[in-house]
Formats: structure tokens, sequence, C-alpha cells
């Protein structure tokens, strides 16, 4: 599970296993399995360094070298 913040501002905690894709259409939309949209402010690559720091949390520390362990924000 991972926060993202919708473009007023409002922060949700989205199962980054139901991410289909990710676009950038002047902003980042991130559509989900269920055909919902999600317009919000974090980029592609904010988004991905979410989702491994939360994956990589979720295996234990060490699971994935090379990269560094951080909490969820």
């Amino acid at each position: 599970m991972i926060w993202l913040t919708r473009l007023d501002g409002t922060q949700l905690l989205v199962n980054d296993e139901q991410i289909t894709f990710v676009e950038v259409a002047g902003e980042t939309v991130v559509a989900m399995a269920n055909g919902d949209r999600l317009r919000v402010l974090e980029s592609p690559e904010e988004l991905t360094g979410r989702i491994v720091r939360w994956r990589h949390r979720l295996m234990g520390a060490g699971a994935l070298p090379g990269v560094p362990w951080e909490a969820p924000e």
C-alpha cells in the first residue's frame, strides 16, 4: 500500500498491486484494475520509488540488494 496525493491535496492509500499502468497527461494518471483512474501529484518516478520501498519493507531489509530501505511516508 502506498500513499498518493490527489490534485486537490487529499491523500489516499492505494493498493499498489491493483495498478495496471501509469501515464503522464499533464499530470500523473494511475489506472487501477477496477477501471478507476486517479490523477495524482506524484511523478511516475516517485510512484515507482514508493512501490519499491513498500515491497522492500514487506520482504524485509536486505531482500533487494542495492535498494536502500526507507520508512513509508
